[in-house]
């Protein structure tokens, strides 16, 4: 497998895991000190992976609400053992936008640091 569909394969897992809420699959493509920092509703937000996943945890499944899945990779950009990845998303009726940095940790990628907004 190539590094450009190892890494769309995780941004999937990605996808699926949010929109379904599966907290291990989440977890599972986060490397474990990454960080989430963005902006929701106009308010800052920065958080380590562990508190990120805890406000995942007592949301609403996208899919039990009835919600299309409705989430997509706009770029990928490559570099050796780093990779940027921009995407678009609809969670919870809200349209968000993520930059994801990737990380190729001895074999597998992983995702080091999600910066998003919410428009």
């Amino acid at each position: 497998m190539s590094d450009l569909q190892a890494i769309e394969k995780l941004v999937l897992q990605y996808f699926e895991a949010l929109h379904t809420k599966d907290i291990e699959a989440i977890e599972d493509v986060f490397w474990h000190h990454a960080e989430i920092t963005g902006y929701y509703e106009g308010e800052f937000i920065h958080s380590k992976l562990h508190d990120y996943l805890s406000v995942i945890k007592r949301m609403s499944a996208p899919n039990m609400l009835g919600e299309e899945f409705d989430m997509q990779i706009t770029s990928i950009d490559i570099m050796v053992n780093i990779a940027h990845v921009k995407t678009r998303y609809v969670f919870q009726a809200l349209n968000y936008v993520d930059f994801l940095s990737l990380i190729n940790i001895d074999g597998t990628w992983k995702i080091v640091n999600k910066a998003f907004y919410h428009h």
